[in-house]
């Protein structure tokens, strides 16, 4: 019996490290819904209600401290510092507002799949189109009754993959994909979550859809299809792109924020036992000695207060004091130093190093050498590149196609005292005027998406410039 529902050992190995990651993320509300999963009780072996209890409290003034959901923030918004550079052709213009059928632009997915690989170091794009039985006319598209879309698939929903050699390449020969629909309840009023699996596969080298639903005790095949392209010919290849934090093949690369999320748990645990700590002790206690039983007898009838202008009588011998434990150092210092490690292991994620490049990267080294960040930046745009290459040819598009993000990460800022030197460096023959113009592309005095030819041209004909005379 076909076992649609089967994963993969790879994906099984991976699921609890992105699970923990995603929990980090998603803050502290996620992470103390989980109890005891990132928060052991201190006697678990007590199974009282007072121990329950007590261990709500010990949760509760825990405090989780999220470095790693903002060091992901910070690694995004470092990418899309500058806008994605897309070229497209005309008639996949659309994706610019409306990339996957949904309303969500290419730059807006873009951005949550360079989300989910940071945290899982993997997600998918897979191309969809209409079913359409011949080629696709101009009107068609105008009227957007058919369009290509891509749709951001996460890497917990890729629960099976294989592939094929053809000639000298490995392509994808089957991928299952477990999904979540909502359908009508029977009365019609309500809504009900079902799970159903999208077996995409090459039969007899046509790429097919089947849609999987359980019926009754076993999964049956609900639907399938051999969808076309823009020219009514069937695929010979599945439009399914992986995204890896390391490349973009089908194997299960490491996620980057795994560490720092680890850390992150030790960190809250830490915190637990030091919260507790300051609770447990960290009020005075006041403490008497030297009574007779008549004196105890005495202040346990009367009312005794404790503070300034408040005398207390005590015998001949009395003593009145406070005990106060000391500092639980400790603790504080295993936050102390696993902050320091968050801190370290985040900034290693824009590190420079020298990792073996793409071509696409090793285009833009003149402006950022390779770190991790720089290397998920580049393996999104190349898989946005060939996903779009799929979209394009659905709809019977030519032209050029490209989309990258930003690598350079540190925000160039010229003063007045560098801004004298480049240009007397120029000036002196010593600096070429087209690196001058590089620095001031940098730091934002030309715009980035002016080349030189059109610097040039523009100061031509404002009639000022550079010492363009000749």
């Amino acid at each position: 019996m076909a076992d649609i529902t089967f994963q993969r050992s790879e994906y099984t190995n991976a699921l609890p490290v992105w699970q923990l990651v995603a929990d980090v993320c998603a803050g502290e509300r996620e992470i103390k819904v989980k109890g005891e999963a990132y928060l052991p009780k201190p006697n678990p072996d007590d199974k009282s209600k007072d121990n329950q209890t007590r261990y709500d409290q010990y949760k509760a003034r825990a405090v989780f401290y999220n470095a790693t959901g903002r060091t992901k923030q910070g690694l995004v918004g470092a990418v899309f510092r500058k806008d994605p550079v897309l070229a497209v052709p005309n008639t996949l213009e659309y994706v610019k507002t409306d990339a996957d059928g949904c309303g969500v632009s290419v730059f807006q997915q873009s951005q949550g799949v360079l989300e989910r690989v940071l945290e899982k170091g993997r997600h998918a794009l897979f191309v969809d189109y209409p079913n359409v039985e011949a080629a696709t006319s101009r009107a068609q598209q105008l009227a957007g009754l058919v369009q290509a879309n891509i749709i951001s698939v996460s890497a917990d929903q890729v629960v099976h993959w294989k592939t094929v050699k053809v000639g000298a390449v490995h392509r994808l020969s089957v991928v299952v994909i477990r999904e979540v629909i909502e359908q009508d309840t029977d009365d019609g009023f309500g809504l009900e979550s079902i799970e159903q699996y999208r077996r995409l596969l090459l039969l007899d080298g046509v790429y097919t859809v089947e849609i999987w639903q359980k019926r009754e005790s076993s999964w049956e095949i609900v639907d399938d299809s051999q969808p076309l392209d823009g020219n009514g010919q069937p695929w010979d290849i599945i439009p399914f792109q992986f995204v890896g934090s390391k490349n973009n093949d089908p194997t299960v690369d490491e996620a980057p924020l795994a560490d720092l999320a680890i850390i992150n748990i030790a960190h809250y645990r830490n915190s637990a036992d030091y919260e507790d700590s300051v609770f447990f002790v960290g009020q005075a206690q006041p403490w008497i000695s030297g009574l007779t039983e008549e004196w105890r007898n005495h202040i346990e009838k009367s009312d005794l207060y404790i503070g300034s202008r408040t005398p207390i009588t005590l015998p001949e011998g009395g003593a009145f004091g406070f005990a106060q434990a000391q500092p639980n150092t400790l603790v504080k210092e295993a936050m102390d130093q696993k902050e320091r490690q968050m801190v370290a292991l985040g900034a290693r994620l824009i590190e420079r190093g020298n990792a073996v490049k793409t071509a696409t990267e090793a285009q833009s080294d003149n402006e950022s050498e390779h770190s991790v960040l720089s290397l998920v930046a580049a393996n999104v745009s190349e898989a946005y590149v060939t996903a779009l290459g799929w979209a394009a040819r659905f709809m019977r598009s030519e032209g050029e196609i490209q989309y990258a993000l930003n690598q350079d990460f540190a925000e160039h800022r010229l003063d007045a005292q560098m801004l004298t030197a480049l240009v007397s460096a120029w000036q002196s023959g010593n600096l070429p005027r087209a690196d001058l113009w590089a620095q001031f592309r940098k730091s934002g005095l030309i715009d980035p998406e002016k080349d030189d030819e059109t610097v040039k041209d523009e100061l031509e004909g404002e009639g000022a410039g550079l010492g363009l005379e000749k």
